[in-house]
């Protein structure tokens, strides 16, 4: 009798597409998509299934929590210029 694709075994270390859409929180499709542009954690097949070695997605995720570092300097420079003002009438 052959096993359900959801009874197989993800090689040791590595965790199969569902799984990993549980721990990022994202959907499976959101998750084919992400490969396909290159943006989300690697992944690779085996046995024609998705897998992701769980460290990749652990690291991936860590990254995407990470608050974002700008500089203060910058910050200011991006800011609009204060608006004209106008004299005011007599």
């Amino acid at each position: 009798m052959r096993k359900s694709e959801s009874e197989l075994a993800a090689p040791a270390g590595h965790i199969w597409i569902d799984e990993a859409s549980r721990l990022t929180g994202l959907t499976v499709k959101t998750l084919h998509n992400y490969r396909y542009k290159g943006i989300g954690p690697p992944s690779t097949n085996y046995r024609r299934r998705l897998v992701y070695k769980l460290a990749d997605v652990e690291a991936w995720i860590a990254g995407q929590l990470a608050p974002p570092t700008v500089d203060p300097e910058r910050l200011r420079e991006s800011r609009p210029p204060e608006p004209r003002r106008l004299p005011k009438r007599p």
